[in-house]
């Protein structure tokens, strides 16, 4: 077994309550729905090493899961491509995740939100490493729960940027929009050792839908992480148990779509929820026996 060697990083308890509680009040009056972006997150030598370590698209552990619910190149140089798979992180990435869903992030993010008895994914369902490259995208959506098991509702998402030096006309902001899905109301710009961290709901619809303007060989990387409750309340918010993500059209691009797509569009909206659910339960179980 190869030991590699990386500077030594832990999260420290003390730090975190303070900056949890100096934190607090903008993640309550985060909006449309509730966010805070924490610059400088990780010291600055464990995010360049992170950064460094980045795995290139050429590397044979990523899938392709582009933009969303429309037609798309599925060139891994263009589009979002993911890996869950923490036995193929880097060691420096590998050790980070294992940090974000420890024992002291955890109170962290309990602290800072307010929820209780959160919990972690160790097994890094839909999370991990994210990158997409110039000239893709992400539609606007408002997520599922993740996790296969339905007592877990996912209520909480981390999004760590890992690019160095992003400049603002490379665009990749992410924006939030309001729960009509009319309108963009507050963006986030993917600034290099920044995290984004905000509540997830049935109407908390995010994602960057305007292509990439990156150089050549630039992409858009980072980390995504999701936590969970079994202590989630129905409510205005938040309609119940989901397995399916919400797709709204907002671009041109999101409009180029086959009858597959149409198909998808009509089942979400008119289809008993139950029905969605199991649906979307099977197929992502399908395709975790083709890998």
């Amino acid at each position: 077994m190869a030991m590699a060697t990386i500077p030594a990083f832990y999260f420290e308890r003390e730090e975190m309550r303070r900056r949890a509680d100096a934190l607090r009040p903008q993640f309550e009056g985060g909006q449309p729905f509730r966010h805070v972006v924490i610059e400088n997150f990780l010291p600055e030598e464990i995010a360049l090493a992170m950064a460094a370590e980045f795995p290139k698209p050429s590397v044979p552990i990523w899938r392709v899961a582009g933009p969303g619910d429309a037609r798309h190149s599925n060139d891994p140089d263009v589009e979002k491509i993911s890996c869950s798979d923490e036995s193929s992180f880097p060691p420096m990435i590998r050790h980070v995740v294992n940090q974000l869903y420890g024992g002291v992030m955890m109170e962290f993010l309990e602290r800072l939100t307010g929820f209780s008895n959160l919990c972690s994914d160790p097994s890094l369902y839909g999370g991990g490493m994210h990158s997409t490259g110039r000239g893709g995208r992400l539609m606007i959506h408002a997520d599922a729960s993740r996790h296969p098991n339905p007592k877990l509702d996912q209520v909480i998402n981390l999004i760590y940027y890992c690019t160095p030096d992003w400049q603002p006309e490379w665009r990749g902001e992410l924006e939030m929009w309001d729960k009509e899905c009319k309108q963009c109301e507050a963006s986030v710009l993917p600034k290099f050792n920044s995290a984004l961290i905000f509540y997830t709901g049935t109407n908390c619809y995010h994602g960057h839908p305007h292509p990439l303007q990156t150089p050549p060989g630039t992409r858009r990387n980072s980390l995504a992480l999701y936590y969970y409750t079994t202590d989630r309340e129905v409510g205005e918010d938040y309609v119940g148990h989901r397995t399916f993500v919400e797709w709204k059209r907002t671009t041109a691009e999101d409009r180029q779509v086959s009858p597959v797509h149409l198909a998808k569009e009509a089942l979400r909206r008119y289809a008993p929820r139950g029905l969605t659910n199991g649906l979307a339960r099977t197929l992502r179980w399908a395709r975790q026996k083709m890998r």
